[in-house]
C-alpha cells in the first residue's frame, strides 16, 4: 500500500466534506464546522497546524435527515464515500463518520478498519431545568467512556496500565449487557430531550464537561468560512461557540497540549 502524507490526507478529508456540504445544501440541511475545525477556520483560515481531522456538527433533526440521505441507495454520491453510524456492526460511537473507502487508517489506540474520515456530531437537547443539566451531561459522559472502551485496542502500548485496566473492565460490563444493546441504550439516552423542547444543546458523546452546553438561540445563523482553499459553513456567532468550548481560543496552547489522533494512512492496493 502507498502511504498518504499529511497534505494529501487533508485534501482527501476536504473532498469528503465537499460531498457532505453538497448534499446538505441540496437538501436544505444546516451543518457547522465544529471544535478544532471551526477554530482552525477562524484562527488559521484552515487546519490548525498540528490537527489531522475534520469535525462538523448538526442539530439532531438535520443530522438524522443527513444520515437517512447518505444511507439511501438512490442518493447521488461518490462511490468511495462510506457512512458508519451506531447502527453498524462493530461501531460503538454515538456519532457518525463518513470515510473514503479507498484508504486505510491505522490508529495506535483504536481497533477496526476505516479510511480517512470526517466526524459528524449530533447536537441534542438538554433538560429544561438547568439543575438537571450537569448530572445528565455527566451521565452521558460516563456512557461515552464505555463506548470508547468498546472501540479501543485494549493491548495498545499507547495506554498506561491503569487505562488498559479500566477499559477492559468497562468492556467486560458492556459485553455482558450486549455491546450493540448498550449502544442502542446510549443512543436513546442522548435523544431523550428533543431539541425543539430545549433551550440549550450539547454534543453529548463528545463533550466531557458539563459547561460545554450551548444556547440554542445563538446557534441558529450560519456563515461561510475560508478553510484552506475551500469555503464551508459554520456558526455565525463563532465567538460565542469557541469561547464556550475553548475560552481564550485565539491563544495558542503550549506544545505539550497540542493533541492529534496519531494515525498513519495508506491508499489500498
Amino acid at each position: 500500500m502507498k502511504k498518504i502524507e499529511q497534505q494529501e490526507c487533508r485534501e482527501i478529508q476536504m473532498s469528503i466534506l465537499d460531498e457532505i456540504d453538497r448534499i446538505c445544501k441540496e437538501n436544505n440541511l444546516k451543518y457547522s464546522l465544529a471544535y478544532g475545525t471551526l477554530l482552525g477556520a477562524v484562527r488559521h483560515k484552515g487546519y490548525i497546524p498540528w490537527d489531522d481531522d475534520i469535525d462538523i456538527c448538526m442539530l439532531r433533526e438535520d443530522y438524522e435527515k443527513l444520515i437517512s440521505i447518505l444511507k439511501d441507495p438512490a442518493t447521488q454520491k461518490k462511490g468511495w464515500l462510506t457512512l458508519v453510524d451506531i447502527e453498524c456492526d462493530d461501531y460503538y460511537y454515538g456519532f457518525a463518520k463518513v470515510y473514503d473507502n479507498r484508504t486505510y487508517v491505522n490508529m495506535s489506540r483504536h481497533k477496526g478498519e476505516m479510511g480517512l474520515w470526517v466526524d459528524i456530531f449530533p447536537l441534542d437537547g438538554l433538560p429544561k431545568w438547568q439543575w438537571l443539566e450537569r448530572p445528565f451531561v455527566l451521565y452521558c459522559s460516563f456512557l461515552r467512556v464505555i463506548g470508547l472502551a468498546l472501540s479501543s485496542d485494549l493491548n495498545s502500548k499507547a495506554y498506561t496500565a491503569w487505562t488498559r485496566l479500566y477499559k477492559k473492565f468497562l468492556y467486560a460490563i458492556a459485553s455482558v449487557i450486549g455491546k450493540k444493546r448498550f449502544c442502542r441504550y446510549m443512543d436513546r439516552v442522548y435523544r431523550h430531550y428533543p431539541v425543539n423542547n430545549s433551550n440549550r444543546v450539547a454534543a453529548l458523546f463528545f463533550d466531557l464537561k458539563a459547561d460545554h452546553v450551548l444556547c440554542l438561540e445563538k446557534l441558529q445563523e450560519m456563515a461561510s468560512y475560508q478553510f484552506e482553499n475551500r469555503k464551508y459553513d459554520g456558526f455565525k456567532n463563532y465567538d460565542y461557540y469557541l469561547t464556550e468550548i475553548y475560552h481564550d481560543y485565539m491563544q495558542l496552547p503550549p506544545v505539550e497540549k497540542r493533541f492529534c489522533h496519531d494515525f498513519d494512512a495508506w491508499w489500498k492496493d
